[in-house]
C-alpha cells in the first residue's frame, strides 16, 4: 500500500524548514532491521552502526555510498565528454555494489536475520517492536533494504505508536546525512514503482 503522508499527520524531523514544508510518501515494505535503545547524548558522539556488533560492514558501506555520491557530478560529465569511459566508470561502479551488495548478504546470513514488515518514508519508519517502546526514546536502527540489501545505520526517535498498539511504534529519523536521505528516497520510489507495476499485471 502506499501513502501519500503530508507532514501534519506523521511527525517528522525538524532539522530542516525546507523539508518539514514537504510532503512524504509512506510505503509498506520488507526489510531486514534491528535497532538499539541509546542514550540521547549518543547521537551527537557516536556513529549510530557502533552499537552493532557489525559496525565494521555499516562503516564500509557507508564511506562507499559518501564516495559515490561526492563523484557522481563528475562520472556524469566524463561520461557527457567520452562515453566509453563514462560507461568503463559506470560498469566498476556496478561492480562495487555488487561486492557491497554481497557484503550485506554476508553479514545478515551471520545474524539469522529475516524480513520484516515496515511502513517506511524518507524521514521516518513505523514497525512492530521486539520490546515495548515508550514515545521519547531514542534508537540506533540498522536497515537493510530489500532487495538490493543496502546497508543503513541511522538514529532516531520514537514518536507516536500506530493502531493503539503498544508495540507498533513510529520512529522520526534524526540527523540524517544527505547521502541517506536520499537513498531511503530512491527505495521508496522503486517500492512505488514494483507496486503499480505487481498492481496493473493483477488488473
Amino acid at each position: 500500500m502506499i501513502e501519500k503522508t503530508p507532514e501534519n499527520s506523521s511527525p517528522e524531523p525538524a532539522d530542516s524548514p525546507e523539508l518539514e514544508r514537504r510532503e512524504y510518501f509512506r510505503v509498506d515494505d520488507q526489510i531486514i532491521l534491528r535497532y538499539r535503545v541509546v542514550a540521547p547524548d549518543a547521537i551527537n558522539n557516536t556513529l549510530a552502526e557502533r552499537h552493532f556488533d557489525n559496525a565494521d560492514v555499516f562503516a564500509l558501506l557507508r564511506e562507499l555510498r559518501q564516495i559515490d555520491q561526492e563523484n557522481h557530478n563528475v562520472l556524469r560529465s566524463i561520461a557527457e565528454t567520452n562515453r566509453e569511459l563514462g560507461i568503463y566508470l559506470k560498469s566498476l561502479n556496478r561492480k562495487i555494489d555488487l561486492i557491497t551488495g554481497a557484503l550485506a548478504v554476508m553479514d545478515e546470513a551471520q545474524q539469522l536475520q529475516s524480513p520484516q514488515p515496515v511502513s517506511i518514508s524518507e524521514t521516518s519508519l513505523s514497525f512492530y517492536a521486539e520490546t515495548e517502546l515508550t514515545v521519547g526514546t531514542f534508537v540506533a536502527l540498522e536497515l537493510i533494504l530489500l532487495p538490493q540489501h543496502t546497508g543503513l545505520a541511522i538514529y532516531g526517535e520514537v514518536t507516536a505508536k500506530r493502531d493503539n498498539l503498544e508495540r507498533h511504534v513510529v520512529v522520526s529519523f534524526l540527523r540524517l546525512r544527505d547521502s541517506d536521505r536520499q537513498l531511503l528516497a530512491r527505495h521508496v520510489l522503486q517500492v512505488q514503482i514494483a507496486a503499480r507495476k505487481q498492481q496493473s499485471q493483477s488488473t
